[in-house]
């Protein structure tokens, strides 16, 4: 397998993962804590409780917006890689080639790891 299909075949994989982690966020973000918690109780719900409860529909929701923000910026790569093989593999910075470590841990990634962090600061 050539490098530009091995490449594209690592970002639809990562693409697939990402669906999958965005409906499981979604599926959860629908069932209420306490039913999920198997609370049968009949008393309101003490304060506390209803605090662990927005934390964790505040988590599912900070879940799901990260993994949509992913499926975007992979699906800018596979539309990169797809209209531009070259410069595909070439930060989108500053021009040098994004090393293969970086491609392997952030396929999506259009910048070289100098680039990357000084964006970062």
């Amino acid at each position: 397998m050539d490098r530009i299909a091995a490449m594209e075949s690592r970002l639809l994989e990562e693409r697939e993962r990402a669906l999958q982690a965005l409906r499981q966020a979604e599926r959860e973000e629908k069932v209420p804590q306490a039913e999920s918690a198997g609370d049968l109780s009949h008393y309101h719900q003490h304060p506390a409780d209803a605090g662990s409860e927005v934390a964790e529909e505040e988590k599912d929701f900070i879940i799901a917006a990260r993994e949509s923000r992913r499926v975007v910026e992979i699906d800018e790569a596979l539309f990169a890689l797809r209209s531009d093989p070259q410069a595909f593999f070439r930060c989108g910075r500053c021009g040098l080639p994004i090393e293969a470590e970086r491609l392997q841990l952030v396929p999506w990634s259009r910048l070289c790891a100098d680039c990357a962090r000084a964006t970062d600061r």
